[in-house]
């Protein structure tokens, strides 16, 4: 084989969804030998992976597994998904196996799926302890610590980043699916390319550029504005000495510029990312266009190192309540920082022998976004959110009514606003967002096999 296509529907399955017609043409003019794409990140934050619920719209996700999966069987072409249902850990997984097979009971079709299971156990990691307080062969993304065994005795959910390995597993068996759970974007793409025998490289180099979808494209003519379902479908054609991308509308395209940007969409090094069985080197690689709407890449490497898998884990800190009002008085908007400090200090000293809590205050339009690195300094005026995070749902409930009130008739120097000195938005003021998750583990662990952590098992839909 001489050449192959792939094609990825959607930067993530659920967001936004994808053009059926742009995929049908993509299906049609290019004939794919596979389907490849992602389902999830860790974007959204912690709280996804810690209560096992997916972060898109359900109905944008059962839309794209009917289209995606209903057009990979009728090609007869694998359909490759990673990270299911958002963060790929068990729950995730399931749900979207369940998603599926109703899917394919209103649809009536009968196919194999091929299931990979991602999440790792507390007591797996553990053992590698040894009772000590350190987990040997873990190092942080972060700082270069080892995994404290503290924080996997804390942590409810751990996942471990699968490579290509559980994948072409997978393609193994035969299934016509292949579900995976957490898994690196770029592998879920390069895993076929490399089961085919292409250059792991230019596979794992493809994968990366191509995992979000329209992402690596820049507009030619204004089209996703327009589209109700505005995620566009990319096409990797793989051949011995490099690969060439291009979109599925020619209102699209896939230039040097826009490929080599998104080749470092989320990379700390601009030569060298990471993957659990190496490091894809991109020092020599070179972009060229070939139309107006294709760019041929060439020159990435990959270089076999011992194999190791990126742990994400979460712990729950507390129970979140919050409010947001709105401040409009200038000479409150000059003390707001004291003015939010002194009330916190005295939350502090009213509830903090009722159990822990943090309060975090964000305030828009003076630096909720940039922080301390912000240089304007003169808001007219600034709305608030109120993020309390507490022991218990009914300790964050009563800390953050009290704070309301606080605020809202605190007496600060030069004061008018007798009757109020906030505006609030909402009745009832205060919401309750139930349990609160932090990311406790971000390290990469050696192991021998991915078969250790990754389990495989196969269903017949």
């Amino acid at each position: 084989m001489s050449e192959i296509t792939i094609v990825t529907p959607v930067g993530c399955i659920g967001n936004r969804g994808v053009d059926s017609k742009a995929l049908e043409h993509a299906m049609e003019k290019y004939k794919p030998q596979a389907l490849a794409m992602d389902a999830g990140s860790m974007d959204c934050g912690p709280w996804y992976l810690g209560a096992g619920k997916e972060h898109s719209p359900s109905m944008n996700i059962d839309y794209d597994l009917d289209v995606i999966i209903g057009m990979g069987l009728k090609a007869r072409i694998p359909v490759i998904i990673g990270s299911a249902g958002g963060s790929g850990g068990r729950q995730h997984v399931d749900t979207t196996v369940r998603r599926i097979k109703r899917i394919a009971a209103e649809r009536g079709w009968h196919f194999k799926l091929a299931v990979v299971y991602s999440d790792v156990s507390n007591e797996l990691i553990l053992e590698r302890a040894h009772g000590a307080d350190f987990v040997p062969g873990t190092v942080s993304l972060d700082d270069g610590s080892p995994l404290r065994s503290e924080e996997v005795k804390a942590s409810t959910a751990i996942v471990g980043m699968m490579g290509v390995e559980p994948i072409i597993d997978a393609l193994n068996t035969g299934a016509d699916v292949v579900l995976c759970g957490r898994a690196s974007d770029a592998a879920v793409i390069a895993a076929f390319p490399i089961w085919k025998g292409f250059d792991p490289g230019l596979s794992f180099h493809m994968g990366d550029i191509m995992e979000c979808g329209e992402s690596a494209a820049e507009e030619i003519r204004p089209t996703l504005r327009g589209l109700t379902h505005n995620r566009i479908p990319i096409i990797g054609t793989m051949g011995k000495d490099g690969f060439v991308l291009r979109p599925a509308l020619d209102t699209l395209a896939c230039t040097p510029n826009s490929c080599l940007m998104h080749s470092f969409y989320e990379r700390s090094d601009l030569r060298l990312a990471k993957f659990p069985s190496g490091t894809l080197d991109r020092t020599n690689s070179r972009y060229e266009r070939v139309d107006e709407n294709s760019t041929r890449i060439t020159g990435a490497k990959f270089l076999a190192e011992p194999y190791s898998v990126l742990l994400e884990g979460v712990r729950p800190v507390g129970y979140r309540s919050l409010f947001i009002f709105g401040v409009r008085t200038p000479r409150m908007i000059e003390q707001l920082d004291q003015i939010l400090s002194d009330i916190e200090g005295i939350e502090q000293k009213l509830f903090g022998e009722s159990g822990s809590l943090r309060i975090h205050w964000h305030k828009f339009g003076k630096d909720a976004v940039l922080q301390a690195a912000e240089k304007e300094t003169a808001p007219v005026e600034i709305g608030v959110i109120a993020d309390v995070i507490a022991s218990t749902q009914e300790l964050a409930h009563d800390i953050a009514y009290d704070l309301l009130t606080r605020v809202s008739f605190w007496r600060y120097p030069g004061r008018h606003t007798t009757a109020g000195n906030t505006a609030m938005t909402f009745s009832p003021a205060v919401f309750d967002g139930g349990q609160v998750f932090e990311f406790n583990i971000y390290h990469a662990m050696q192991i021998e096999d991915h078969r250790a952590l990754c389990r495989q098992v196969l269903i017949e839909i």
